[in-house]
């Protein structure tokens, strides 16, 4: 009966201590009431429930006296704990969103990067006349291009193309 009574006013994922001390016919009990891993400084202000009287007057009352108290305050050390966590789950989230946008804009730097690196190469094999070259180069940069370099590269492998034709004939 005493731990049905005590589980009842527990929630899950709680603790209670339960403390007795005798002296002189009399007990004194401590009930605190506590949740592992709360961060929240606010749990040391909490104070335990201390009862004294006889082991008669305890068994009598004790449950009708802490249930109350203990339910509120393990429903709130548990509220705290739930708000804890989902701020840590908001924190890693938010973390991970982080590194993902630090990993696609250093995949966009790269690609922007070699974007640059081709279309460099391809003006340098047109100098020297190497147009058919150029055009493979041109159009391996056009895989990389995005925004306005699209429209940019598609007219200067047009362009390439062209040059391409005459030299044939």
């Amino acid at each position: 009966m005493f731990f049905n009574e005590l589980s009842q006013m527990m929630t899950s994922g709680s603790d209670v201590t339960l403390t007795v001390r005798s002296q002189n016919g009399t007990l004194t009990v401590s009930v605190f009431p506590k949740v592992k891993g709360l961060k929240d400084e606010a749990k040391k202000h909490l104070q335990p429930i201390v009862l004294t009287g006889t082991a008669e007057e305890l068994d009598a009352e004790f449950f009708n006296i802490v249930s109350e108290p203990v339910k509120k305050a393990t429903g709130l050390l548990s509220d705290m704990k739930a708000f804890e966590d989902s701020l840590a789950r908001v924190d890693a989230e938010k973390k991970k969103a982080t590194e993902q946008k630090k990993t696609a804009d250093k995949q966009a730097d790269e690609r922007k990067k070699n974007f640059e690196r081709l279309i460099a190469r391809a003006e340098t094999q047109e100098k020297e006349g190497k147009n058919e070259a150029a055009l493979q180069t041109m159009r391996e940069a056009r895989t990389m291009a995005d925004g306005d370099s699209v429209a940019t590269t598609d007219k200067r492998i047009t362009q390439l193309k062209a040059k391409c034709m005459q030299s044939i004939f």
